[in-house]
């Protein structure tokens, strides 16, 4: 019988001790998993959950531990060998003697052929320890063919997809000459973004020029930043055209719960789903949210997300073909370590007075350029959705006092959007 190897590797994250009734942990198994294809039990004194399925490669096992780390504060792996590897959790002081080894949660993988994964324990589960097994569960099912369309993983959280193919199909098409002005902005996204999404060929030949040892160049990740309504999503939905790749949007308040832990798990659950699509760029809308400054004193299970983005932003960007966007209004607020992840950082500032005044073309067509440039001055400082916003209002309050004359309607006069300006309620 061959020797079983011992790896003492340590994983230092944050765990909550909180046990929950078997009958408790069956129902919620039943709830999220959604799947009869497992085998939860008690055996003497024993909780066990057991389930197999086609046999994956090595490297999803050890994707496996990483999941493991999203969740569990200590834990060494005491067995390593071909086809076999078994980890356990440790106590919360790792400079103590550890005691009642026997009784802490396991984690066992057998892949000789097909894939057998055991978690046991004994006593009831911990709330994270059963985070943890329906983490497992689903990644390793998704990787094993029962799931392979990443819109069934992200649609439940919130997240969708923006398919370029599918929005030129229904007739909307997408460039740069759909945002008036940012020519700067423009050229930044070109060389950091469309250029290399296209054609990633040339920037990894020109390393075998210039490098002793010819590595990669590639932009794994893009920070856009900038003022609310200056386009970043905009732009990221015309590179996401540009370069005929699907745009997996993330919306911040989708991923966050207010229950422990969650987040951390809905946000590695996004990541491994969208690293299915051959090719695809995440954006993730207002990441601020998920981590500011560790100088804000964040709370652990902040700690615990940030630990999570900053490993899948590492993780993420290694794969050919994919890469994320970040936007945000408060790149001050970021901490240092997730900005530092971000190749390349874009401001997208406010529109000057002759971008404002070209913007307004788009939405106030009937009026001459001199004109849109008086509207320009009333909206100094005003973003492009501002400046939207601004003639919507304008528009309605025109119709409503045309109501009886629509059968002659025209559009409004530059005297009408002056004096719509006052009741506007714009403030800068």
């Amino acid at each position: 019988m061959k020797k079983k190897t011992i790896f003492p590797i340590l994983f230092l994250m944050s765990n909550s001790p909180t046990p929950l009734d078997f009958f408790k942990a069956k129902d919620l198994f039943a709830t999220e998993l959604k799947q009869t294809n497992y085998q939860f039990i008690q055996e003497k004194e024993e909780t066990v959950f057991r389930f197999r399925q086609e046999a994956v490669g090595k490297e999803k096992i050890f994707d496996c531990l990483g999941i493991v780390r999203n969740y569990i504060e200590n834990f060494r792996i005491y067995n390593f060998e071909e086809g076999y590897v078994s980890l356990q959790t440790l106590g919360e002081n790792l400079f103590e003697p550890q005691k009642n080894l026997s009784s802490r949660f396991r984690i066992r993988f057998s892949f000789k052929s097909d894939l057998k994964v055991e978690c046991s324990k004994l006593g009831d589960f911990s709330t994270k320890e059963i985070q943890t097994i329906i983490h497992l569960f689903q990644f390793l099912k998704l990787e094993g063919g029962s799931t392979k369309d990443p819109r069934s993983i992200l649609e439940p959280l919130g997240v969708e997809v923006y398919d370029p193919i599918l929005e030129r199909a229904k007739g909307n098409e997408l460039g740069f000459d759909s945002v008036f002005g940012y020519d700067g902005v423009k050229e930044q996204i070109l060389e950091s973004l469309v250029f290399p999404l296209q054609r990633p060929e040339p920037f990894l030949e020109i390393t075998k020029l210039t490098r002793q040892k010819p590595t990669g160049n590639l932009p794994r990740a893009v920070l856009f930043e900038g003022e609310p309504g200056v386009g970043k999503t905009s732009m990221a939905k015309i590179v996401s055209h540009l370069c005929s790749v699907p745009m997996v949007y993330v919306p911040i308040e989708s991923i966050l719960s207010k229950y422990y832990g969650e987040s951390s798990q809905n946000l590695a659950m996004v990541f491994d789903a969208a690293a299915l699509f051959p090719k695809c760029m995440l954006f993730l809308d207002e990441i601020d949210s998920l981590a500011t400054s560790r100088e804000d004193g964040l709370f652990e299970a902040t700690r615990n997300l940030l630990s999570v983005l900053l490993r899948k932003l590492d993780g993420f960007a290694e794969k050919t073909g994919t890469i994320t966007i970040g936007a945000t209004n408060r790149k001050e607020d970021l901490d240092s370590a997730l900005l530092s992840r971000f190749d390349r950082k874009i401001h997208f500032p406010l529109p000057n007075r002759d971008e404002r005044t070209k913007i307004l073309e788009g939405y106030a067509k009937q009026l001459d350029k001199k004109e849109r440039e008086q509207i320009a001055d009333l909206l100094k400082g005003a973003s492009g959705r501002n400046l939207k916003d601004y003639c919507d209002y304008v528009e309605r309050r025109w119709v409503t006092q045309n109501w009886n004359r629509l059968e002659q309607l025209v559009a409004p006069t530059l005297p009408f959007y002056l004096e719509s300006f006052s009741d506007f309620g714009w403030k800068h």
